[in-house]
């Protein structure tokens, strides 16, 4: 049985037609997909990283994957330290690690709260990254902008078992056709 959690980007939820759309496609692959409902409001990271927890099912760890979209793909990552998977899908890995936030644009940090980016600081991508002992496969829009690029290029080069695919002529959009159909090429 393979089976596959979709965690949805920042304040979305996996009820939108572009995570139905990936629904569908892993199922046509023949995995069970797992919807994570995040509830974003007046939560931080650790508090997310929980909600994941929670749903998620001790399996077979050569059966089950993780699929998250930015900061679900963070939640992807810190949680894949914790448990064992097959693989994780790190699609748009949103740029807010301890590292990451003196880079990041005022606007970036007011969008997300001071509540969030005081708590993002627990969060280091190096610590967490030598944690994780599953194949790791980032995947971006050549167009997200240099702060995601950087952060998953970088990201690319310091795991080892990581491995970077940049999507041509898409943004910060799972639902994009060309994005889609590369995540779930990617998809074994």
């Amino acid at each position: 049985m393979k089976i596959a959690y979709i965690i949805p980007g920042f304040r979305e939820s996996t009820k939108q037609e572009k995570y139905k759309k990936i629904t569908r496609g892993l199922r046509k692959k023949g995995f069970i997909p797992i919807n994570v409902k995040i509830k974003w409001k007046y939560k931080t990271m650790s508090n997310y990283v929980n909600q994941f927890l929670k749903k998620y099912q001790h399996h077979d760890n050569q059966s089950c994957i993780i699929i998250g979209f930015s900061f679900g793909a963070m939640i992807a990552f810190i949680v894949s330290s914790k448990i064992n998977v097959k693989e994780i899908f790190l699609c748009s890995l949103s740029p807010y690690f301890k590292e990451d936030l003196p880079r990041l644009k005022k606007t970036w940090k007011r969008d997300v709260g001071k509540k969030r980016i005081k708590a993002l600081e627990n969060y280091s991508f190096g610590t967490i990254g030598k944690k994780i002992k599953c194949k790791i496969t980032f995947l971006a829009g050549a167009k997200e902008g240099n702060i995601i690029l950087k952060r998953i290029n970088e990201a690319g080069k310091k795991l080892s078992n990581g491995k970077v695919y940049i999507i041509k002529d898409v943004g910060h959009d799972i639902s994009n056709e060309k994005y889609l159909n590369e995540l779930l090429k990617k998809i074994k």
